[in-house]
């Protein structure tokens, strides 16, 4: 039996030694205070020559359990045994606990208000893991107080040998400059101005620069539709604490150009197929300051005619505010034709939340099938109408091309006055013309949810819905339903109602960040109000099908092929194909 000492550990006393060949395997005992005890971790794999630091394990388990005056008395090596073992006789000492903490070096915030953010006690034995922690809520305190550059260290840990024996501490906090926003700066081949991208970090110059967080700024720019890639923004202190934050930005397309062709196959109202599309210009980021043009000519059938025309600027005069000017040109064949001027304004509160306000101005005159009388009156009457009216649109959604997360809201309420002059036939045959107001209520909206089911897989789902309500309806008032935009399995504009409405869903495979593939189901739901002669309707249709978006080198691929219940063979879907080209 031999007797291997062990001094030179803290606490430990040196005993008698005896060399002894050691097996490469051991049994190991803890003598606690005298008393045999559980070993605090296992030490079954360890071998009879690793006493030592077997040792310095147990002693670190104590103290950090607050027993700093933890020692090992002895180890006995038992060697006449096979296998060998091996007993630790190991001194507790009373549990210290913390009897003082100090921090000093504080001034822009008090100890008082600094205190309560640490979960170490007084009276409670001394965590590192938990000190650290609290450390860590200080720094973050001083990061939000503008001090991001703060420091915090341990400057003096004092065991203090007293009954109770006690531990006091001392934080010494260096807070370094507070620092204030000089100016922000973009590469030098930018377009987008030092102000807007002050606006969309959400920092103004001349403030303290609280909260900063790189990454969170970062994602945020990389989140606008007007940047393709945000690189980790660059700081610079003064030792004033002015900083300059140079963010790198590369920038999107100024523009894009996007045409969309259309195939309807034959049906009972027309002999042959028949093709249909538009072309769509979008000039974004205009100036360097964010704002928009967009110009749209539509083809539709039964020569129908739509020209759109929007300007948006979306932060005016550096605001939250985005106001938007729109005119929509729209003839119907020789029936009528539709001049619509509106204004939009939006106040942005922030988190994706927007208030909005509209107002616009409707102008129809009839052509002249539309002049045509039809039971007496005139089928299509000149008519005037001044909508106005407010709503709200939430928008969270990761990424704007290729959404893998989120969800969009809009929703708008107008009401507003019509007024409207319709020829009509007396018994005897003679002319007379008569004007009425109208009070008419629109109600609009629109969803959408994007949710990741596995690897690279969405399901996309929402709607939107359009209602109408007068005590009186003319033609121009509907809404049309059906078309690559809407109700896809069915021809352009195919159904029309004062109360229109689609629900979607979409299985969509993400091929890469801006492509995927995806399988659909449409469900739209039409009521139709008693107009020239005709009776109310009201009904579903569904439809369903494939499509694919796919980011090419030459730009953007779009196709669907979409069907609906009352198709004769698949021959007889509805194709769609679009390009959308960067400028």
């Amino acid at each position: 039996m031999g007797l291997v000492g062990v001094g030179g550990l803290p606490g430990a006393a040196a005993q008698t030694s005896v060399s002894a060949s050691v097996p490469a395997a051991a049994q190991w005992q803890l003598v606690l205070d005298g008393a045999r005890a559980a070993w605090p971790d296992t030490v079954q794999t360890a071998s009879a020559d690793r006493v030592r630091p077997v040792a310095r394990r147990v002693l670190r388990h104590f103290r950090r359990r607050g027993r700093y005056y933890a020692r090992v008395d002895s180890a006995v090596v038992d060697t006449s045994a096979a296998p060998p073992s091996v007993r630790l006789h190991v001194h507790r000492g009373p549990r210290v606990r913390l009897g003082a903490l100090r921090i000093v070096g504080d001034s822009a915030l008090s100890a008082d208000e600094l205190r309560p953010l640490m979960q170490t006690e007084i009276g409670e034995p001394l965590r590192r893991r938990r000190l650290e922690a609290d450390i860590q809520a200080l720094l973050d305190r001083y990061e939000r107080a503008g001090h991001p550059l703060a420091q915090v260290r341990v400057a003096e840990t004092r065991l203090v040998a007293d009954a109770p024996p006690h531990l006091r501490i001392t934080l010494r906090i260096d807070e370094g400059p507070r620092l204030w926003l000089r100016r922000i700066e973009v590469p030098d081949d930018a377009r987008t101005s030092p102000e807007l991208l002050a606006h969309l970090a959400g920092l103004d110059a001349g403030d303290p620069l609280r909260n900063y967080d790189p990454d969170g700024l970062r994602e945020r720019l990389q989140g606008h539709d007007i940047f393709e890639r945000v690189g980790p923004p660059e700081l610079r202190v003064a030792e004033d604490g002015g900083a300059v934050l140079r963010i790198p930005v590369d920038e999107a397309p100024p523009g894009a150009f996007d045409a969309v062709l259309g195939y309807l196959p034959p049906s009972q109202t027309r002999g042959s197929g028949r093709l249909v599309g538009s072309g769509h210009l979008l000039l974004k980021h205009l100036f360097g300051g964010g704002r928009r043009a967009a110009f749209a000519l539509d083809r539709r059938p039964g020569r129908t005619s739509i020209f759109d025309v929007s300007v948006t600027d979306p932060y005016l005069l550096g605001l939250p505010l985005r106001i938007a000017g729109h005119f929509r040109g729209e003839q119907r064949d020789s029936t009528y034709g539709e001049r619509v001027y509106e204004l939009e304004g939006g106040y942005r509160l922030g988190t994706g939340l927007e208030l909005t306000a509209t107002l616009s101005r409707e102008v129809v005159r009839p052509g002249p099938a539309g002049t045509a009388f039809v039971g007496g009156r005139q089928q299509i009457p000149r008519a005037t109408t001044l909508f106005y009216g407010g709503g709200v649109r939430f928008e969270q959604i990761d990424r704007p091309e290729n959404p893998r997360r989120g969800l969009a809201v809009r929703l708008q309420v107008s009401q507003g006055r019509k007024e409207r002059r319709r020829g009509r036939l007396t018994p005897q045959g003679d002319t007379t013309r008569a004007t009425e107001d109208l009070r008419q209520e629109r109600v609009q909206g629109r969803i959408r949810a994007y949710l990741p089911l596995f690897d690279r897989q969405v399901l996309a789902l929402g709607g939107e819905a359009s209602v109408l309500l007068s005590r009186d309806y003319d033609r121009s008032d509907l809404f049309r339903l059906g078309g690559a935009t809407s109700l896809r399995g069915y021809d352009e504009d195919r159904f029309l109602g004062n109360a229109v409405a689609r629900g979607l869903l979409e299985y969509r495979l993400q091929l890469d960040r801006a492509s995927y593939a995806h399988a659909f189901v449409d469900l739209g739901y039409v009521a139709r109000p008693a107009l020239e002669g005709t009776r109310a309707t009201r009904g579903w249709h569904p439809g369903y099908g494939l499509g694919a978006h796919l980011q090419t080198a030459i730009g953007r691929l779009s196709a669907t092929y979409a069907l609906n219940p009352d198709v004769q063979s698949p021959a007889n879907g509805r194709v769609h194909l679009g390009l959308s080209v960067g400028l």
